[in-house]
């Protein structure tokens, strides 16, 4: 494929204008567009390695869940680029970015509980599914309307076993730091001391794992309960019958007055102005919430067997890639340094391997940068093994052109590409590095 820039101007499925590369990742890249009803929208892109329909069967799980705090995919489809299969996503558009809001003030109680109980309960709902987030940062939280949105096109299958609880605990302490900065804007743990109840309790158990989300749900629905009858009571001292009757609503996050100039909105931990287009905070919620308790059960026992999902690093952060995570011992050092060509297993690699590698042709890799330039892979490959030579970097090409992947620790089987993945991230790579078998592109 060419450049990202090269495709502004190009229409998508024969309705979706892209109008300006807002933020290139690798294979994957934001442009600002117009949805089907020329209002301004913004659209990712996501070329595909092997891997579009476990994209697209992981975008129609979490489209068919309807829960009320997952920020929406509206269109969703595939299509071929310079004949490379691309898949496509339109985002619902928003209101405000947490990560922007909280940058020009702390949240209020009520803001932090509205925050705390809408995070938890779309969290809830992923771990029941066997679904971890990983990212649960201010910028990948928006508001529509006066609604909390998580963003889960960043979602991975839960590992199994102890490997799952760690990965599921993670997301409850990314929780708890998450409320102590919009709360405070410091990410310092002692910072919790100058919050209020049940704040300071939220914070302080969830970040050292005595709570989990019942419990951060739990404890931000009482108090916004308690907000509302407070504000029942001031409306009855001033004398309102008719605010006496109906309890005042919380505050919502999205409610703070919003400076005149036109808001950025940070996509990917990025601000882009105008381009990621305000909503009018009026659309109704989805009647499929309803249904999530037994309908997204059945879906996604159905479309969960046998596929997983991860992100690719490039340069700057990584898109969607199948993914197998690491919970196994750690590895034996084994492979070569030298990076591989085209995916071929050579004979001095082969003696290199254990015989159940060796016999089955199995050519696990652990991934961790993807780039369009083999320059750029090389060079990000040079950088890597002037602090980690113990890594192995090396530069691979599963087709002899792009994408040309980094990758650490060379060819190994399944269980060792496992332990390399934990060791690579506990060396400071990518966090969503991720492994894969390129046996079947052997000669």
């Amino acid at each position: 494929m060419q450049l990202w820039t090269e495709y502004e101007g190009v229409t998508i499925d024969g309705v979706f204008p892209l109008k300006k590369l807002l933020l290139p990742e690798g294979r994957s890249a934001f442009f600002s567009t117009a949805n089907g009803k020329g209002e301004p929208a913004v659209m990712r892109l996501v070329e595909c390695h092997f891997d579009e329909e476990e994209i697209l069967t992981r975008w129609r799980s979490i489209d068919a869940l309807g829960h009320p705090n997952f920020l929406k995919i509206e269109r969703y489809g595939q299509l071929a680029l310079d004949d490379r299969p691309v898949v496509y996503a339109v985002f619902e558009r928003v209101d405000a970015n947490l990560a922007e809001m909280v940058a020009r003030s702390r949240l209020t109680g009520p803001e932090a509980a509205q925050l705390a109980s809408s995070l938890a309960s779309a969290l809830e709902t992923l771990h029941t599914l066997g679904f971890v987030h990983e990212h649960v940062e201010l910028h990948n939280v928006f508001t529509v309307g006066d609604v909390v949105k998580l963003r889960t096109d960043c979602i991975r299958e839960a590992p199994e076993g102890d490997a799952g609880w760690v990965a599921k605990r993670r997301d409850v302490h990314d929780l708890a730091m998450l409320l102590l900065k919009s709360l405070t804007q410091n990410e310092v743990p002692d910072a919790a001391r100058e919050l209020s109840s049940p704040f300071n309790e939220m914070v302080r158990n969830g970040l050292g794992g005595t709570w989990g989300l019942a419990e951060i749900k739990a404890a931000a629905q009482a108090s916004q309960v308690s907000s509302r009858s407070s504000t029942g009571r001031r409306s009855s001292s001033a004398g309102s019958a008719i605010h006496q009757s109906v309890p005042a609503p919380a505050p919502s996050v999205s409610s703070r007055p919003e400076p005149p100039e036109p808001r950025p909105v940070i996509v990917a931990g990025r601000a882009f102005r105008p381009e990621f287009p305000p909503g009018d905070g009026k659309r109704e919620h989805s009647l499929r919430t309803q249904w999530i308790g037994v309908a997204a059960l059945i879906l996604m026992i159905t479309l969960m067997s046998g596929w997983v999902f991860a992100h690719v690093h490039s340069h700057h952060r990584s898109a969607l890639q199948p993914v197998v995570s690491a919970n196994a011992a750690e590895a034996a050092e084994q492979s070569p340094h030298d990076p591989v060509p085209s995916g071929a297993l050579t004979a001095s690699m082969r003696q290199g391997l254990g015989p159940a590698v060796a016999e089955s042709g199995a050519q696990w890799r652990v991934i961790v940068y993807t780039y369009n330039n083999r320059a750029q892979a090389q060079k990000m490959s040079a950088a890597i093994d002037g602090k980690h030579p113990d890594l192995r970097p090396a530069v691979f090409t599963p087709n002899g052109h792009a994408p040309y992947l980094v990758t650490v620790g060379g060819v190994m089987n399944k269980s060792e590409a496992l332990a390399w993945v934990r060791k690579s991230r506990r060396s400071g790579l990518p966090r969503d590095s991720y492994a894969q078998n390129y046996g079947s592109a052997a000669p």
